[in-house]
């Protein structure tokens, strides 16, 4: 079976998403005898910094075919099922929602969750609006919807009325690179991120459905604890979290993105890990913390109790208190 995986979101504008596809590309590659894989990637364009595709060339079933179609343009309506046609492929699998929607050829969609629909505050209306249109499109035009977790595919079907039959729950699992790392790993990323000795940690964004004010709120409450440290991508238009913390700056210490490399012993010197997200399609940031043998205390909210099952502390997302 010749399969297309559109890898065009391998780039720094789809650190998740990115990641998805190139550990998927490369495990297809590595196990499965009965396809021959063709990755389609944009051979220019935003920057690729997280991931070599060349390593890809060794894999004598994954062929690397260059589209000249980016990600969101309307030209990928028609120049991708033109590619997918010329190559001659059984079934293609597009890990994005906004996908050719002519695919010309038998395809699969991933969607990861509906956060949009559940938690609209962190959207405008009209980014709403593209979302709603834009996942009925895929979820029609494809044979098979991929999703990650049990709850994101309950909230699929009842939202969108998709059959179960046409609905598969494939669970993610941490990427290998998250395992313990040695002292003198910790220590230096420790000095190198400016980090004291002890810390409690929070990795992910600040968009409303995680939650992060509910975390300091708690985290202020208590009245001899280590630094919280808080890293990952930060949206200005949602200050609330920093705000809270002015009131004890010292307590709270926002260090922004970390990259890739850094997350492991990042992890690894965390005296714990708290992730009190009210909404997540899978939440990769717990199971990674787990990866690298830290304790982690986390919300009891959709897909979350389906990733921690009973090896973390659960609590519920809306009670400080609980927290």
């Amino acid at each position: 079976m010749r399969i297309a995986l559109d890898g065009r979101p391998i780039d720094d504008h789809f650190p998740g998403i990115g990641r998805y596809v190139f550990n998927l590309a490369r495990a297809l590659a590595e196990t499965e005898p009965r396809i021959e894989l063709l990755l389609l990637h944009r051979s220019s364009g935003r920057a690729n910094t997280r991931y070599d595709l060349d390593a890809l060339r060794s894999y004598p079933r994954l062929r690397l075919v260059p589209v000249d179609a980016p990600n969101f343009s309307l030209r990928e309506q028609w120049r991708l099922p033109a590619v997918l046609r010329q190559l001659q492929v059984d079934l293609y699998h597009s890990p994005y929602y906004l996908m050719p929607y002519g695919p010309s050829v038998p395809a699969v969609v991933t969607l990861y969750d509906l956060i949009p629909s559940r938690y609209p505050a962190g959207y405008s209306p009209g980014a709403r609006l593209a979302f709603y249109l834009a996942v009925r499109l895929a979820v029609r035009r494809a044979a098979r919807v991929i999703t990650i977790s049990r709850a994101s595919a309950k909230d699929i079907q009842q939202q969108l009325g998709l059959p179960g039959a046409r609905l598969a729950v494939i669970p993610l699992a941490a990427d290998p690179e998250f395992a313990p790392r040695p002292a003198a790993a910790v220590t230096a990323t420790r000095a190198r991120l400016g980090l004291p000795d002890d810390y409690v940690l929070y990795v992910g964004s600040n968009k409303p459905h995680k939650n992060l004010p509910g975390l300091v709120q708690a985290y202020l409450e208590l009245e001899a604890a280590p630094p919280l440290i808080v890293a990952g991508h930060w949206d200005e238009r949602y200050q609330q979290a920093r705000q809270l913390a002015g009131r004890a700056p010292e307590r709270v210490r926002f260090i922004g993105p970390v990259a890739v490399p850094d997350l492991p012993a990042l992890y690894t010197g965390a005296l714990l890990f708290v992730f009190p997200s009210r909404c997540e399609g899978f939440g990769l940031p717990p199971l990674e913390a787990m990866a690298c043998g830290v304790p982690v205390v986390c919300s009891q909210a959709s897909s979350l109790p389906e990733v921690v099952g009973e090896a973390g502390l659960l609590f519920d997302p809306n009670d400080p208190d609980a927290l």
